[in-house]
């Protein structure tokens, strides 16, 4: 009975996997990140391939830090570049603050966004990490990136995000911002209650 109970969980995290899992409708040319998260991937776009990359979030919590990943699907025209994402925090101690800032309905849905500048030559360690990557694949990378990013919080654990690099000279945007930056983490004490 337990085994056919195990047997069971695995077949169910599967299909949810599956379904919430980042997937393009070649017709539409509409890339799911994650549920109804989507964006269009324009023409020309091609798949450069995955990457994870772990980032360290900031908690009230000193020293205490749940694991968190950007699970990254690259693609890639010339130097200009998409990163489709999803991040998990894992636990059930931590959770994302509610996003605060600009928003923006793009492709049927509402976002936060922001816009910023990456130097590719001075970098933080989160993007320094994307930018290996996608070296590594073979493609080109530009001296200077326009960054916009387009993340939604779905529920209190998920961020779906999308980073639009595009090749500029670098102006007088604000740096890109890291993760820890972007999503702060809070504690969750249910024993307090």
């Amino acid at each position: 009975m337990v085994k056919l109970g195990k047997i069971l969980l695995l077949l169910v995290t599967a299909v949810i996997v599956v379904g919430c899992g980042s997937r393009l409708n070649p017709e539409t040319r509409m890339y799911t990140v994650y549920g109804t998260s989507k964006f269009k991937l324009p023409e020309g776009y091609e798949k450069v391939g995955n990457v994870s990359v772990n980032v360290e979030p900031q908690t009230w919590e000193s020293g205490a830090f749940p694991y968190q990943t950007f699970n990254t699907t690259v693609f890639g025209q010339g130097e200009s570049y998409i990163l489709s994402q999803t991040m998990n925090v894992s636990g059930n101690r931590y959770f994302v603050r509610p996003l605060k800032g600009s928003t923006a309905s793009r492709w049927g849905t509402g976002w936060r966004s922001g816009s910023y500048q990456l130097d590719t030559g001075n970098t933080s360690l989160e993007y320094r990490r994307y930018l290996d990557y996608i070296k590594s694949t073979g493609h080109p990378v530009a001296p200077g990136y326009k960054v916009d990013v387009y993340d939604r919080l779905i529920g209190r654990k998920v961020i779906a995000r999308v980073m639009v690099l595009s090749p500029d000279k670098v102006s007088g945007r604000p740096p890109a911002p890291e993760a820890r930056d972007l999503y702060t983490l809070d504690r969750d004490d249910f024993r307090s209650r």
